[in-house]
This record gives C-alpha cells, sequence and structure tokens, in this order.
C-alpha cells in the first residue's frame, strides 16, 4: 500500500517536512494541517493548479489509550487538502470527534487519548498514482462530545470563580479538559445544590463534561 524509503531518505523527508508542514490542534480531538506556505513542495508536490489533493489517516495502537489501530482504507480516503488564497497554502481539517476510519470502520472512542495521528499525502481519493511518505501529527488531545447530548440538560450548569453551580442533582462524573483535549482531573461529586469546588488552580480556559447516568453537558469556562 504504502512505498519503502531508505532510512536517509526517510530522515531527510522528515527534517525539511518540518518546515514545510504546521499542525495544530485548534479544540479537543481537532487537527490543522497547513502545507505550502513557505512555497516549498519538495516533501510532496501537488502538481501546478491542483486544488485539492488528500490524506490518508491513521492511528497506530501504541498511539492512543484504546490500544486499537485506527486506519482509513487506501482505496476511501475522506480527508482533503484545500487551497487556501489567504493562507497561501492548502489547509486541511482533522477532527477526531466525529471521524469514521474507512478501514476499520470505526470511530475513536470518546475519552481516548490520542498522541500522534499518521498521515500520508496522495492524488487521489481512491488510491495514488504518487504520495508523500508517513508523517505525523502530535498531541495529546482527547476525543470528548461537545455540546449537549440531550435536550434535558441544557444550560442546566455554570461554573462562577471555579465552582460548578448544577441543577443536576444526584452523583455525577466530572471531566476537565485542557481546549487541546487533554484531561486535566476527573472526579466524582454529589450534587444536592451546593456549589462544587473543581480545584482548579491554573489559569486558563477549560472544558467540563458533566456526566449524570445517561445525560451529558459540556460547559466552557475560564480560570
Amino acid at each position: 500500500m504504502k512505498k519503502f524509503y531508505s532510512l536517509l531518505l526517510a530522515l531527510f523527508i522528515t527534517t525539511t517536512a518540518t518546515a514545510q508542514l504546521q499542525t495544530q490542534i485548534t479544540s479537543a480531538g481537532v487537527f490543522k494541517i497547513t502545507y505550502g506556505a513557505a512555497n516549498d513542495y519538495s516533501f510532496y508536490d501537488p502538481g501546478f493548479g491542483v486544488p485539492t489533493f488528500y490524506v490518508h489517516c491513521f492511528v497506530n495502537a501504541a498511539d492512543n489509550t484504546a490500544g486499537t489501530a485506527f486506519e482509513d482504507a487506501w482505496s476511501n480516503s475522506t480527508v482533503t487538502m484545500n487551497w487556501d488564497t489567504t493562507a497561501g497554502a492548502y489547509v486541511g481539517t482533522i477532527d477526531l470527534n466525529s471521524k469514521t476510519f474507512t478501514q476499520t470502520n470505526v470511530k475513536i472512542p470518546v475519552g481516548t487519548t490520542v498522541n500522534k495521528i499518521g498521515m500520508v499525502f496522495k492524488d487521489l481519493q481512491s488510491g495514488a498514482t504518487k504520495q508523500s511518505t508517513d508523517f505525523y501529527a502530535n498531541g495529546p488531545t482527547t476525543i470528548i462530545t461537545l455540546g449537549v447530548s440531550t435536550s434535558a440538560v441544557k444550560a442546566k450548569s455554570s461554573i462562577i470563580n471555579g465552582q460548578l453551580r448544577t441543577a443536576l442533582a444526584g452523583n455525577l462524573s466530572l471531566e476537565i479538559y485542557e481546549m487541546g483535549g487533554k484531561l486535566v482531573r476527573s472526579l466524582k461529586a454529589n450534587s444536592n445544590g451546593n456549589a462544587i469546588d473543581l480545584n482548579i488552580n491554573k489559569s486558563g480556559i477549560y472544558l467540563l463534561k458533566i456526566t449524570n447516568g445517561s445525560e451529558s453537558e459540556v460547559v466552557k469556562f475560564a480560570k
């Protein structure tokens, strides 16, 4: 499926690709890939005037906490890199919160931390007549459900001065994430109408996932 390169060539490509490729975690589970902003296409040449090429994606079992391999079929790549005139580069997005890997036909489970995702640039959606070598975007980032899972819990919770106030009653599971998707802490709490101290000391923007049985809610807050 993939071509094999000598170690020397692979090391050279990895070094040059670092200058040509920029990877960024824009939110939990979401990678932004930018290629060619320096007008250097020696890592992968899409061809003159080509507006779109494809990205084969894979996550090795050793690179995620689920311990499972996730991979697209070489014949069915669903992620694209598209020319962005404003950026002056090809830009693509990989949203692991919603992506179904076409070889294994599964999504990465919620709560899984991905330490890095592997990619290959290629010219065709259903295969390739030319391709890059493998490269990686580094995490970590954790797959979480952003937004309210059920309308019944909508707008029931707020966080003021680092304390959770919620109309949800009973035993709650709380997970606090950085915006990049890194799990900061998890705890159990009993909601009885009193404020729940989240014990976050470091300033920043966070996401709190509140689970109460089959219901869940995500609240964004600043410390």
